[in-house]
C-alpha cells in the first residue's frame, strides 16, 4: 500500500512517501481503508520524536481518520465490512489502510461526510472532554479560548457556546477572529496587542475568566494566569508556542485557582499502563452526540486545507506555519 514511513526521528520533511507492506490485523482490531486522516501540531512533534509517546521504528504516522472497514477481526463485535467509521489509531493513518483497536473506533451516521468526520475523534473529543470531563464548564460562565481558530480552538469555542458560556475567542489575526466569531465567539481579542489580561478584565468587570482553554503556553499562559477569576481553572492542553510556562504556585494560592492539565490520550490508551477499555463507554457516548451534533449542524468541523497523501509536506507546513483555519486533512482513499 502507498503511505508515509517515519524511519527515523527526522521531522516532517524526512518521512519517506511509498510503498510499505499492509499492516496486519490483531486480535479486537479492524482494518480500515483511510478516507481521510488529520494532521496536527501534535504529529509535528510525533515524527520529530519529541512527543511524549514514540512508536517503535520505523512506522506510519497518523491518529485520526475516517473510511470503510474492510476486515474485522474474529473477536470483534459490532463492525462489519462496509461500515463508514472514524476512528482514533495508535498510529498509522498516513496510510492506505490502517488497523485500529475496536474500542476507539466509531460509526459514522448517514447524512455526514467522512470528510467531516475525520475531524470529530480527536479534535473535538480534545474539546469537549477538556471542557466537560475536566474543566466541568457551566451555562453563564466565561470561557476564555486560546489559539481560537486552530484545530481544538474552534471546536471549543462552538462547544463552549453551546454549553451556554460566554466565550472570548483569543487569536492572532482579524482574519482568524472573524472565523472563531462565525462560530459563535461572543468576544475577539487579538494576542499581539499588548494588554491582554487588562482587555479580559475590562470584558468581564474586572472579574476574569472562569475557564481558560490553553493549547498555547508560552507567554499567553502567564498573561491568562493574570485575568483568571478567582477559583477559576486553566486547562493546560498543549504547548504550540514551543515553550513550557513555569507557574508561579503563590499566584494559584492568593486566587485559588486550579491549573488543570489535560492529556486526551488518557483515555485512548496512549497512557503507560493502557486503559483504552476502561474509558470506551464513556467516549463512544461522548461520540455519538458529537456526531449527532455534527449531523444538526450545532457545530460545523471546519478544514481550511485538505491535500493529497503524496503532497504530506505542504500539510505539514500548513500546520507549522499556522496558515491554516480549523484541522488540515490529508486525503488518502477519499469517499
Amino acid at each position: 500500500m502507498k503511505a508515509l514511513l517515519c524511519e527515523g526521528w527526522n521531522g516532517y520533511r524526512g518521512l519517506v512517501y511509498g510503498d510499505t507492506p499492509e499492516p496486519a490485523l490483531a486480535p479486537g482490531c479492524v482494518r480500515i481503508a483511510v478516507a481521510y486522516s488529520t494532521v496536527s501540531f501534535g504529529q509535528l512533534l510525533v515524527v520529530a520524536g519529541t512527543y511524549q509517546r514514540k512508536p517503535p521504528l520505523p512506522f506510519v504516522p497518523g491518529t485520526e481518520i475516517s473510511g470503510f472497514i474492510l476486515e474485522v477481526a474474529s473477536d470483534v463485535t459490532g463492525f462489519q465490512a462496509g461500515d463508514r467509521v472514524a476512528a482514533s489509531l495508535d498510529w498509522g493513518g498516513y496510510g492506505e489502510q490502517a488497523i485500529a483497536t475496536a474500542e476507539t473506533v466509531w460509526h459514522v451516521p448517514d447524512g455526514l461526510s467522512l470528510k467531516e468526520a475525520a475531524i470529530i475523534p480527536l479534535t473535538y473529543g480534545t474539546a469537549y472532554a477538556a471542557l466537560h470531563w475536566r474543566g466541568h464548564l457551566a451555562a453563564g460562565q466565561t470561557l476564555l479560548v486560546l489559539g481560537a481558530a486552530g484545530g481544538v480552538g474552534l471546536p471549543t469555542v462552538e462547544l463552549g457556546k453551546l454549553a451556554g458560556a460566554r466565550v472570548i475567542a483569543v487569536g492572532s489575526s482579524q482574519e482568524r477572529l472573524r472565523l472563531a466569531q462565525a462560530h459563535g465567539a461572543d468576544e475577539l481579542l487579538l494576542h499581539t496587542e499588548p494588554g491582554l489580561s487588562r482587555r479580559v478584565k475590562a470584558l468581564t468587570s474586572g472579574r476574569g475568566a472562569d475557564l481558560v482553554f490553553d493549547p498555547v503556553g508560552g507567554d499567553l499562559f502567564s498573561e491568562t494566569l493574570s485575568c483568571t477569576a478567582t477559583m477559576g481553572r486553566i486547562l493546560v492542553i498543549g504547548f504550540a508556542s514551543g515553550t513550557i510556562p513555569q507557574i508561579p504556585a503563590n499566584i494559584l494560592l492568593v486566587k485559588n485557582i486550579d491549573v488543570i492539565g489535560f492529556n486526551f490520550g488518557t483515555y485512548l490508551g496512549w497512557s503507560p499502563v493502557d486503559e483504552r477499555k476502561l474509558h470506551a463507554p464513556a467516549l463512544r457516548i461522548m461520540m455519538e452526540t458529537l456526531f449527532g451534533l455534527a449531523l444538526r449542524g450545532q457545530i460545523k468541523p471546519t478544514s481550511s486545507d485538505c491535500f493529497e497523501l503524496a503532497d504530506f509536506v505542504s500539510a505539514f507546513e500548513a500546520v507549522e506555519g499556522r496558515r491554516s483555519f480549523g484541522r488540515v486533512l490529508i486525503q488518502v482513499n477519499g469517499e
